[in-house]
């Protein structure tokens, strides 16, 4: 056997290290590919062979794509996950139709990369700096003196103004819009001072919305069977449960709460059950989540019901009413109640599904999604919860503010999303 043929088979059996770039309306899509065994998602453009690119971006944001796609380990290769072009991946292989489509090409990407069958992609921006900086200020840096400027496009610490009074050094930098620490298209312009945000500004996304209507938002306007309705709500609960467990490392847990949003029926409250079980012996509560971001005076759908207060527009509706429904509450108000909430309102969901039988609710101008309240002509909660960001985040180390963001369920593109008049 030939070294070429034996690479390749080394290739084609291991898992390809992806780097991917969520667009609008891709968000559930890349997370699926967490359960292929095939490929491997990595946190890094660094670590990738190959970059998949999915979803709509609007026209601002290519030179970022491109930038992402210049980190990219050499050899490299982009795929892009649909028909809608992105003016400046021209030579991205195009992949259109199911996930199988797209794990299949990233294989056999890779299978051409490791043995030299299909030629690398050469950089797509220019090998110049971002911004002026040799030779400006008196040390050459680009600052104004020992500390400032920004060398290679990477900003240098300056001093600045501790939360206690102190001088320390600070850095602003910009985190996202494409860090998969972070949701999906969630940019934020951050003071950082050792790993403690000192300020914090939202930044534009970079996500151009697609029509689509999902069973909440057309329940505003019509009665929706509430079967439909708590299935839905349960799907969405595990999807972001696999997104918490994902982010504080426990990877096994994460794959069984997303497998479980594929299979969630009225009768796997059991299963459920025994997720947020596993998940208590894990210590995650206790280690990682207990007394992280308190928030007590959001008055936000499950984020409020997480600190003791049964807002839920659910109660209003008489389809739910006939029903006994009653909101879950659960004490506590940091991220380790959060979890609880939803893991709770996910069994009590599927528990509803079970009881509705043709009941259905709706049509009357209000419902409560996932996130919270829904109303016609009103921000979507989404919105309300991302425009929080800064009072919850500002003085948070680093590690406790990212798990803070993925306790709120921020979703940017939902945030976006106007509620109709």
């Amino acid at each position: 056997m030939g070294l070429r043929a034996l690479l390749g088979r080394l290739a084609a059996g291991a898992e390809v290290p992806v780097f991917p770039v969520v667009g609008g309306g891709a968000r559930s899509q890349i997370q699926d590919l967490r359960l292929r065994s095939e490929l491997m998602l990595v946190d890094s453009p660094r670590h990738a062979a190959v970059m998949i690119v999915a979803g709509s971006f609007p026209p601002g944001e290519v030179e970022g794509l491109l930038q992402v796609h210049d980190q990219l380990a050499r050899p490299r290769r982009t795929i892009r996950w649909g028909a809608e072009p992105v003016p400046g991946l021209d030579d991205a292989l195009v992949v259109s139709g199911d996930e199988n489509r797209v794990v299949a090409a990233a294989v056999d990407a890779f299978v051409d990369l490791m043995t030299g069958s299909g030629p690398g992609e050469p950089p797509l921006l220019p090998d110049v700096d971002p911004v002026e900086w040799r030779g400006v200020g008196p040390y050459g840096q680009g600052g104004m003196g020992m500390t400032g400027g920004t060398p290679y496009g990477r900003p240098m610490a300056e001093r600045g103004p501790a939360r206690d009074g102190l001088e320390l050094d600070q850095v602003p930098i910009t985190i996202g819009p494409w860090l998969p620490s972070l949701p999906p298209g969630l940019r934020l312009h951050v003071v950082l001072q050792g790993d403690v945000i000192q300020a914090l500004e939202v930044g534009p996304a970079p996500l151009r919305l697609l029509d689509r209507v999902d069973p909440f938002r057309q329940a505003l306007v019509e009665p929706v069977p509430i079967a439909e309705l708590e299935l839905a709500r349960a799907r969405h609960h595990l999807r972001w449960i696999a997104e918490v467990l994902r982010i504080v490392d426990l990877a096994g847990l994460s794959r069984r709460a997303l497998v479980l949003s594929h299979r969630a029926r009225p009768e796997a409250g059991a299963e459920v059950r025994r997720l947020e079980a596993a998940i208590a012996r894990s210590g995650l509560f206790v280690m990682a989540l207990r007394g992280v971001g308190r928030i007590s005076d959001l008055p936000v759908g499950w984020v409020a019901r997480a600190a003791g207060s049964a807002v839920d527009a659910r109660s209003e509706d008489p389809g739910y009413r006939s029903l006994g429904f009653r909101p879950v509450t659960t004490e506590g108000a940091d991220a380790a109640a959060r979890v609880r909430q939803r893991l709770a309102e996910t069994v009590q969901s599927l528990e509803l599904a079970a009881s509705a039988g043709e009941a259905r609710a709706g049509g009357h101008g209000v419902m409560e999604d996932p996130r919270g309240r829904l109303e016609v002509g009103s921000p979507p909660p989404a919105a309300t919860l991302l425009e929080a960001l800064p009072d919850v985040l500002v003085g948070q180390e680093w590690g406790d503010a990212v798990s803070i963001v993925h306790s709120l369920d921020i979703d940017v593109e939902a945030a976006l999303r106007e509620v109709p008049a």
